[in-house]
């Protein structure tokens, strides 16, 4: 009965993050964001697309790192393919999670075992929201004026992610975390083959003073990010320093990437960014527009290359 109680809450937490998007577009009103959205020239949404192929170099050459210190043998053309692939399941699913999606076609082309797939696919990810959180965290500390509340928060998700990678990656405890808590995520037909290669899994672990290069292109790859979404905010002349505004756009993905309750981040992402410009005066139905429009440029348009590489695959 309370798996049953599970499977349904699990099933309606993703509603809630359309009910908050609705929601938002009734509060603003939808011709005010019609209007903002028509009114951005379409040069600006052009720059902002054509950054997206620097972010995918950079973020598959910091991925290609981690896959050879793990001896999983992947070219980087395939990566590619299977970073765009991660991205498609990624906004197919609350919190991002169908991102580790990838570990089955990271399989097919490396032979190698689903458990070390997933491993790799853990630490990448981690990584990266680590990264993440950590500029969320320096921005949080520069704008305390602006968010009080927000720093405790930041500061208490840094700690427990930093913390749960390093156990990841130490055998000792890491073996454990894995049966508990990713297990259970893992189709039954593949779990015996990762109860098998556990050990196998930690001869090939990084260890944790590796992981600082594909942190430095981490940081790299939010810059980016955050620079496609500041294009666009140009479009409507916002007033706000570049590196305040790509801080604000980290604390942005970080809320809905921790908070399972939306598919692709919707209605999380636009609430969030509302709120984050809102101290600096830019109004609702603009901050709303920037970050449906990033949201298209960053992750949308690469998620339908994402989608026939998956079909492709197959």
């Amino acid at each position: 009965m309370e798996k049953n109680s599970l499977k349904k809450i699990a099933k309606l937490l993703p509603i809630i993050g359309v009910a908050i998007f609705v929601y938002i577009i009734y509060n603003i009103g939808f011709g005010k964001i019609a209007d903002a959205f028509l009114s951005i020239p379409i040069q600006y949404f052009i720059l902002a697309l054509l950054i997206v192929f620097l972010r995918i170099f950079v973020y598959t050459y910091k991925w290609s790192f981690i896959c050879n210190k793990m001896k999983i043998n992947i070219g980087y053309l395939d990566l590619v393919k299977i970073y765009l692939i991660g991205i498609f399941y990624g906004n197919l699913t609350p919190g991002a999670l169908g991102l580790h999606l990838r570990i089955f076609y990271m399989r097919k082309k490396s032979k190698a075992s689903i458990g070390k797939c997933l491993a790799n696919s853990i630490i990448d990810i981690e990584t990266a929201l680590i990264t993440g959180i950590f500029i969320g965290l320096v921005g949080t500390i520069f704008l305390i004026d602006f968010y009080p509340g927000l720093l405790p928060i930041i500061i208490l998700l840094f700690i427990l992610h930093s913390s749960l990678l390093v156990i990841f990656m130490k055998k000792s405890g890491g073996s454990r975390f894995f049966k508990i808590f990713l297990r259970p995520l893992i189709p039954k037909k593949y779990r015996e083959g990762i109860d098998q290669s556990i050990d196998l899994l930690y001869e090939d672990m990084p260890k944790i003073r590796e992981i600082s290069i594909p942190i430095l292109f981490d940081f790299i790859t939010w810059a980016i990010l955050g620079t496609q979404v500041y294009i666009i905010a140009q479009a409507f002349s916002v007033d706000i320093p570049y590196l305040t505004f790509l801080m604000l756009h980290t604390l942005s993905v970080i809320v809905y990437g921790i908070l399972p309750i939306s598919v692709g981040g919707l209605g999380i992402r636009e609430g969030t960014f509302v709120f984050l410009l809102l101290p600096f005066g830019v109004k609702a139905e603009v901050a709303f527009v920037i970050s449906l429009c990033g949201y298209i440029v960053k992750m949308l348009i690469p998620a339908v290359s994402g989608m026939f590489f998956s079909f492709k695959e197959r």
